[in-house]
């Protein structure tokens, strides 16, 4: 073991990329650290638990990479060192940030795996809306997702109860059963007379009962309304009424007939009754079956019939000797003959479209019902599984099938249940790699399959649609032109929409819009109807910017917006735009436009009463230039919980200031109020203003990192504008770690380097580095786990 790592460390010596990085370190580094840092950090005391003492040279930083990157971070962003502190030239920190990208290409190639995920709340409506027909609102009742990185890959048992009734729910609007024709033989259902009972025959024929008599088997109805029953019947006349016989359907006598036909010439009787959908015990009981004496009978004289030659045509039931009369003292039992009972059901509506879809086969003379069960399973499963089912998973289907089947259920009910075994199984539910291609931690391509469904689900929120499917079953999505012209496609199609909802959530904070609380009696106009339009013109200004290829930069810079009237009114602009109709409106004081002045941002990034500098302060650094920020250290009191008495007659400048006397917090608010209070202007629904909450003037001067100062909001902007490399790897990380659905890692950080610096080269357009990522090393290559 020894020996093989010496190795190792000398096959890194000898790499002359690793040599030169070493070299780096030594030559611009390490004097950084000694000029810069090493009086707070390498001495006796040490500030922030960060010690560089002992990065002594090239090699000892490159075993302590995390150490020195952490360090770097922080020279780079401009927080360190502190404001009072002599501070580095750009050129310093331009050396510093090379050096940390020359490390980071040391590493070889990795895409990563491929995280297995369920499909989001959104996502799995839109599927099912995509698949049936449906309205994504079915779904409401699914708890909400999990916001992080990634997203949980197991399924508790409510949340399976949930999928599971949904599923029944979809199917049942969804499958309408065709008309329902049953026909039996009496034969074939259970028969009980004169206190026997026998079984019924799948060959059966006809039956000759005699006394007491019940016919029973189970209704499959398929949907509520009249049933017409036909039933061929005789029987011998006895007494002066005819034989009854009653049609039970469940415990409930639906309807009767007057059974009146001779043995020698059977006759078909008609009962129509109103059924609900559902299986039930069908029972025909004879309702006189025996015929009491009657002592005013007299013994008719036997008469001796001529013998007949037999009449052609269907055979009659067989002649029973003359049946004594009814005298006085004998009890007579009736005999009932009964051969066929046809059962239709209500007309069928005509299909729809969504049923035309799934019914592509239905059984026939030329096709069994197994083989019309397979031609669905197929069609259906390569839709919902995003690619072609595997024989052994139509094997399982068709198993369900046939278990239905063999319960008598009419063949949409049985294809009904296939298709549930469909919805809830982990193909359907889940996004998951193709394992079948690559061993234990290699590195491969992922399919056909998986590109469509990872774009479809990045820009739709839904599987892919016929054109993208039908490409990856020709092959076709490994040719990068066809490949970036679907791209291209599917971010120009209005469902495209869908990546804005879930890109924002996670970049913006807009998620949060809907729900988050604010003080009603100091902003009585935030109702929800405001919080829609603030959230619709945020969409409308990314959307615009995508669709246009416009420089991402105007997300920052824009001069227009999208209005309706209630919007309006928090621009000052209720007279020129009216009504709940978005229009485009160009901006003329640039004080306004872009991202950091939405009111949607300005709402998310306040309090409930008041504005948050902090807040804001941190989104322009993490969401826009892409620096982290601390977390804040533990039992520090807010803003508004320290000195209550005495704060109270300080505006929000004068009290933030006071908090940052504290050593504990300087550190963060130092960097993250200045920009903050160049938003000041704005109060916490995105109305601007003059004077604060104190009634003093606004004070909206800051600085960015940097010693760069400004003292509006449209400086602030025009300062942020400038920093468009940073601006740019900032999204394109924000961006690529959606659609990768994981946090960044590794290898990862050079592939953001790489496509920053083709952005740039393609004017910073925002189109271009959408497509860029989805056509990145790490979203169309995965390492196999094992």
């Amino acid at each position: 073991m020894p020996l093989a790592c010496g190795a190792a460390s000398s096959e890194r010596a000898l790499s002359p990329e690793r040599a030169a990085v070493v070299a780096a370190f030594d030559q611009h580094v390490k004097p950084l650290f000694a000029t810069y840092c090493l009086d707070c950090h390498g001495g006796k005391k040490v500030k922030g638990d960060t010690n560089l003492r002992f990065l002594t040279d090239g090699e000892i930083a490159m075993r302590d990479q995390a150490l020195v990157r952490h360090a770097l971070t922080k020279f780079l962003s401009h927080e360190m060192p502190p404001p009072g502190e002599r501070q580095p030239s750009d050129e310093e920190r331009a050396r510093a940030g090379r050096w940390v990208a020359a490390v980071r290409r040391l590493a070889p190639p990795d895409p990563g795996t491929h995280p297995v995920r369920r499909l989001s709340k959104v996502e799995y409506a839109n599927t099912l809306r995509d698949l049936f027909g449906v309205e994504p609102a079915i779904a409401d009742e699914l708890p909400h997702d999990v916001v992080g990185a990634g997203f949980n890959s197991s399924i508790a048992p409510l949340l399976m109860e949930k999928y599971l009734l949904i599923a029944d729910e979809v199917l049942d609007r969804v499958i309408k059963p065709g008309q329902m024709k049953l026909a039996w033989r009496a034969g074939q259902l259970d028969a009980q007379s004169e206190g026997k009972v026998d079984a019924g025959k799948a060959d059966g024929g006809e039956r000759q009962l005699s006394g007491p008599v019940q016919l029973g088997s189970v209704l499959p109805a398929p949907v509520d309304g009249t049933y017409t029953f036909k039933i061929r019947a005789a029987t011998e006349k006895i007494g002066k009424e005819p034989l009854r016989l009653a049609l039970r359907i469940g415990t409930q006598v639906v309807g009767e007939l007057k059974i009146t036909a001779p043995l020698k010439t059977p006759a078909t009787y008609t009962l129509t009754a109103k059924l609900p959908a559902g299986r039930a015990p069908l029972t025909f009981i004879v309702v006189n079956p025996v015929v009491q004496p009657d002592p005013d009978a007299v013994k008719p004289p036997a008469v001796t019939k001529p013998p007949t030659k037999p009449a052609a045509g269907p055979k009659p039931p067989p002649e029973k000797p003359a049946a004594p009369p009814v005298t006085g003292d004998q009890p007579q039992k009736r005999t009932l003959w009964i051969d066929t009972i046809d059962i239709t059901g209500p007309p069928a509506a005509a299909p729809t479209e969504v049923q035309k879809r799934l019914f592509i086969a239905m059984p026939s003379k030329d096709l069994d019902k197994r083989a019309a069960a397979r031609q669905i399973a197929e069609a259906f499963t390569r839709r919902a599984f995003r690619r072609p089912a595997t024989t052994s998973e139509l094997d399982v289907l068709l198993r369900v099938f046939d278990l239905a089947d063999q319960q008598d259920e009419v063949f949409a009910e049985a294809i009904k249940l296939m298709l549930k075994g469909v919805l809830v199984s982990p193909q359907f539910l889940y996004l998951a790699a193709d394992t079948s291609r690559g061993s234990p931690d290699q590195i491969v391509r992922i399919g056909d399959h998986q590109i469509a469904a990872k774009l479809s689900y990045l820009f739709w929120a839904t599987m892919p649609d016929d054109e993208l499917a039908a490409l990856a079953d020709q092959g076709k999505l490994q040719d990068a032109a066809v490949l970036e012209a679907q791209i291209r496609r599917l971010i120009a199609d209005p469902r495209a929409r869908a990546f804005f909802d879930g890109f924002s959530a996670q970049w913006l904070g807009l998620d949060r819009l809907a729900t988050m609380p604010v003080d009603e009696q100091k902003f009585p106009l935030m109702d929800a109807g405001l919080r829609r339009a603030m959230y619709e013109e945020a969409a409308l200004l990314f959307e615009t910017v995508l669709r246009e290829n416009r420089s991402l930069i105007d997300l920052v810079t824009a001069d227009f917006t999208f209005l309706n009237g209630s919007l309006a009114r928090l621009y000052g602009m209720e007279n020129e735009v009216k009504g709940s109709q978005f229009r485009r409106v160009t901006l003329s004081d640039a004080n306004r436009g872009g991202l950091l002045t939405l009111p949607a941002v300005l709402a998310v990034t306040s309090l409930p009463s008041r504005t948050s500098p902090v807040k804001r302060g941190r989104f322009v650094l993490e969401n826009l230039l892409g620096q982290p920020t601390p977390t804040p250290p533990m039992n520090v009191p807010s803003l508004d919980q320290q000195n209550v008495a005495e704060n109270a007659t300080l505006n929000l400048r004068r009290r933030a200031e006071r908090h940052r006397s504290d050593p504990a917090c300087a550190g963060c608010h130092v960097v993250m109020d200045p920009i903050g209070f160049g938003l000041e202007n704005f109060d916490a629904i995105g109305r601007w203003r003059e004077q604060d909450d104190t009634n003093l003037r606004v004070d909206a001067s800051g600085e960015l990192p940097g010693k760069l100062a400004f003292t509006q909001p449209k400086e602030l902007k025009r300062l942020i504008a400038g920093r468009r490399d940073e601006i740019t790897r900032a999204l394109t990380h924000q961006v690529l770690s959606y659609a990768l659905c994981r946090a960044l890692d590794g290898y990862d950080e050079v592939v953001v380097d790489d496509l920053s610096a083709a952005i740039a080269k393609d004017g910073f357009a925002l189109q271009s580095l959408i497509v860029r990522v989805a056509m990145s090393y790490p979203f169309l290559n995965r390492r196999v786990t094992r």
